[in-house]
């Protein structure tokens, strides 16, 4: 989140002060942990966020991502079908591999390469209108992205419209977009604030609920 290291270390500090139950996941799955959210097969996202998404995703339920890696994997393991879109090859390689180590078969990785350096173009890009055609329960926000002002909102509003009725959207890194927080279509939004898998420090992840 934005702000000076010193900043950054006292917001941890004090989260893990407030939420001591946390100090052990900081430990042994944070950046000092020695592990990747790919091998640990757990989301980029808070821990609050994780622990919701624990509880809300089912077996019956699809799942889009935006962006591949350890949630695939974590999804592949609670939803009947993970669908996820990535722009790097040697990526989408490395992940396949970890779905197929692991024997999930209900994961697919589409390559859709795009240069996140130069966003010009995005919105006709073949990123963007990789989300099939029919409606997900959960689609993740969190594709890699240079420009904080172009892509994770235009995949976004782009994911509105394929949402499931009673479904979420899920927006990684969400302190970087508040104006989605106030221009949206969903019922209602939750930020979950927290420590992370790899993460040195605090983050938030909002769930949008349709």
């Amino acid at each position: 989140m934005h702000g000076t290291p010193l900043r950054k270390l006292g917001r941890l500090a004090a989260y893990l002060l407030r939420h001591p139950l946390s100090v052990p996941f900081y430990v042994t799955r944070g950046p000092f942990g020695g592990r990747t959210p790919l091998q640990l097969q757990l989301p980029w996202f808070s821990l609050p966020s994780i622990e919701f998404l624990d509880r809300f995703v089912t077996p019956a339920m699809e799942v889009f991502e935006y962006g591949a890696g350890g949630s695939t994997l974590y999804f592949a393991r609670r939803a009947g079908r993970v669908v996820s879109t990535e722009n790097d090859p040697a990526w989408v390689e490395r992940v396949e591999r970890a779905l197929a180590s692991g024997g999930f078969g209900n994961a697919e990785v589409q390559y859709r390469p795009f240069d996140f350096h130069h966003a010009e173009g995005f919105e006709q890009s073949d990123y963007l209108h990789s989300i099939p055609q029919r409606l997900f329960d959960v689609i993740v926000i969190d594709s890699a992205e240079e420009d904080e002002t172009m892509v994770r909102p235009a995949c976004f509003r782009h994911a509105e419209a394929r949402v499931r009725p009673g479904g979420i959207i899920v927006v990684d890194d969400a302190w970087r977009y508040p104006e989605l927080r106030a221009v949206n279509h969903a019922k209602t939004w939750r930020e979950f604030r927290g420590i992370g898998p790899c993460r040195p420090g605090v983050t938030s992840t909002d769930s949008y609920f349709y």
